[in-house]
Order: structure tokens, then C-alpha cells, then sequence
């Protein structure tokens, strides 16, 4: 099988090693980014292409792209060209994938569905930031769009950390705001394919910081989470209609609450062999969906619509 990977940008490790599992269960697996897209019109067609090769020579893409906020436009065009190559199955298709993206969008969905979502809101001003500092006394602001932990701040008054506030806002316009809950033991991240958990890790800030995020400085220790919060992780993939997802989890006096969604979770912290466990279930997953749609329909599958 052809496979094509969209890793998020050249810093993206986990992708290369997706490709390198792909390529040892015998496909031909090779690495791409957004911007490798493109296309060319006519009045007959539309060929989307990929670093110059036709989008339509490949079986199945996995997206591990990072829609980026100061480019969204563009990387929204480009993952839609993708989802309109008749045949050719993206995991996950663009109207799926695109609104998982969104942090707001995701919890939002979550939360309408029952799920144990952290409190949230979307701040526009200091105003709002300030609301939430009275009723929550102490406040994470974040992007909506973001990974890695860049941005994501921790806010304790306005007099101390209003400039902070202030460069986020005039940066992205809207920051999702949610109480800050100490987390001296660490997050909870539960890694969910399919119908799977297979890898799982808690992640335990440095003693200096309090980010859980691996590239922050976090130390990662691989666990098997409650099965409660297992259940509560793939169905929270099944609402987002995701192939694979990381869920993020804080201990709070209510029970544990998920804190993000993440539609491109990375694995690179955890030891080798079990990333090794994780990326074959991937490719396994995902290249039996790609048979079973093209076995249901007795042909190759239709485009998806992007929304």
C-alpha cells in the first residue's frame, strides 16, 4: 500500500519513525507537510499534487499536520485539496479533522456530550481574563490552535501578568481559559487509536516549572490509566469522529477532568518499545479502514466534503 504521512512541520520526530514502522510492514510509506501541496486547475479537472507527484498515487494518508494559526487559511486549502482525490482515504478527513484542531471547538463538543471537560471559556479582553481570575482565583490562558505548550501561561492577577495577557491577546485575538489545577505528580495522557489505548504516560512537570508538556522539560513515566479513563478517551475520539487522539487529563477535587483534546498527539518521550507497540497499531488500524471502506463500497471510496 501507498501511505503518505503529513508530519506538522521538519521538528516533527514522530512522523519519520510512523514511516520507518510503515515502510518495515512492507508499504511504501514516505513523509510530506502542507505545504508540499498543491494543484493545478483546468476547466475538465483538478490534479492535486504533493512535492510535485500526483496526490492520486497514493492509497492512504495519515495527517499528522498542525493547522497553524498565522497561515490557517492556507493549510485549511491545502488539507482540502487532499480530501478531494477520489480513492485516496485521509485519515482524518478535513471536515473531521480541521474542527479537532480547535481546542474551544473540541471541548466544546466534549462538554455537550457529557464528557468530563475542565471549565472553559474564551477570553477576548483582560476584561474576561479578569472575570475568570475572580471566579477561579488563578487561570491557564492558551491558544486556541497550538501545540508543544508554546504560549500556554499561567495567570495569578492582572497587576503581575497584564503585559503577558495583553502581547497573547494581540497575538491571537482569543485565548481559551481554563482554573489552573496544581499538578505536582503530573498529567495524565492517554493515547487513544481506534478503539485502543496502547500507549500511556503521565507526564510530571520539572521541579522549576509546572508545565507537563515533554518539551517543556517534563519527565515522562509510562502508566496503564484507570479503565474508567480509558472508556472516557475513546469515546471522547468517537464524539471529535477521530482515528487517533491524546487525551489529556488533570486531577481536580471533582475526579479527573480532560484539559485538552489533542487530534496529533505525539509519542517521542516514551521509550522505544513502546512507540514501536503504538506506530504498528497505527498503520494496522488505519490501512485495515482503508481496505474495509474500499471492501464496503466495491470501489474506490468517494471524497469526503471538507467543512
Amino acid at each position: 500500500m501507498r501511505i503518505g504521512i503529513v508530519a506538522w512541520d521538519q521538528e516533527d520526530p514522530d512522523s519519520p519513525e510512523l514511516a520507518r514502522t510503515g515502510r518495515d510492514l512492507g508499504h511504501d510509506t514516505s513523509v510530506f507537510f502542507l505545504d508540499d501541496v498543491s494543484c493545478d486547475l483546468t476547466a475538465g479537472a483538478v490534479e492535486t499534487t504533493i512535492d510535485g507527484e500526483p496526490a492520486a498515487a497514493f492509497d492512504l494518508i495519515i495527517s499528522r499536520a498542525q493547522i497553524r494559526y498565522e497561515q490557517a487559511q492556507s493549510d485549511h486549502e491545502r488539507y482540502g485539496l487532499l480530501c478531494q482525490v477520489p480513492g485516496v482515504t485521509v485519515l482524518d478527513p478535513a471536515d473531521v479533522y480541521l474542527n479537532a484542531e480547535s481546542k474551544l471547538l473540541a471541548l466544546q463538543r466534549l462538554g455537550a456530550a457529557g464528557l468530563p471537560i475542565a471549565p472553559t471559556r474564551c477570553c477576548r479582553n483582560p476584561a474576561d481574563v479578569a472575570a475568570a481570575l475572580a471566579d477561579w482565583g488563578e487561570v491557564v490562558v492558551k491558544p486556541s490552535f497550538g501545540l508543544g505548550g508554546a504560549d500556554v501561561e499561567r495567570v495569578r492577577d492582572l497587576g503581575h501578568d497584564g503585559a503577558l495577557v495583553d502581547g497573547l491577546l494581540a497575538k491571537y485575538e482569543r485565548l481559551v481559559c481554563q482554573p489552573y489545577y496544581p499538578h505536582p505528580d503530573g498529567d495524565l495522557r492517554v493515547t487513544v487509536v481506534g478503539d485502543e489505548a496502547p500507549l500511556n504516560m503521565r507526564r510530571v512537570p520539572r521541579a522549576t516549572g509546572w508545565k507537563s508538556n515533554a518539551k517543556q522539560g517534563a519527565t515522562v513515566h509510562m502508566v496503564t490509566p484507570p479503565p474508567e479513563l480509558v472508556e472516557v478517551s475513546t469515546r471522547a475520539a468517537r464524539v471529535m469522529g477521530v482515528t487517533m487522539a491524546g487525551l489529556d487529563f488533570l486531577p481536580t477535587p471533582d475526579g479527573h477532568k480532560i484539559i485538552e483534546f489533542n487530534n496529533c498527539p505525539g509519542w517521542y518521550p516514551a521509550p522505544e518499545d513502546h512507540r514501536r507497540h503504538l506506530t504498528e497499531r497505527v498503520i494496522e488500524i488505519m490501512t485495515g479502514i482503508h481496505e474495509a471502506g474500499h471492501r464496503v463500497n466495491g470501489r474506490a471510496p468517494e471524497p469526503r466534503p471538507v467543512g
